[in-house]
């Protein structure tokens, strides 16, 4: 990892963690280019990655035909909301309580 600076390093803890995010294409295209550089002079990492490559394909493989139950989504969305809900209002009630 020559040549970058110290904001640009990933330990490898940190790449394993990002796998995911990089293989279905959630992360930035910043982050997207930091993980691949690390790819490149890692070969441990690499080869993790291409452990996780093959397990995603696979589950696509075998599960790609399966559909979530009508209205998931839905409540997922609903219960996303209400946890930042409660989130920031145990935020604000924190520091009501500090004053």
């Amino acid at each position: 990892m020559t040549g970058e600076n110290e904001f640009e390093q990933l330990d490898c803890s940190a790449v394993i963690a990002d796998v995911w995010l990089l293989l279905d294409s959630e992360c930035d295209e910043h982050s997207r280019a930091r993980i691949e550089r690390h790819l490149e002079n890692c070969g441990a990492c690499f080869a993790a990655y291409g452990i996780e490559e093959k397990v995603k394909k696979l589950i696509g493989r075998k599960c790609g035909g399966d559909h979530a139950p009508a209205g998931l989504r839905e409540r997922l969305s609903i219960e996303i909301r209400r946890t930042v809900v409660v989130t920031e209002t145990g935020l604000i009630g924190d520091l009501d309580a500090e004053r």
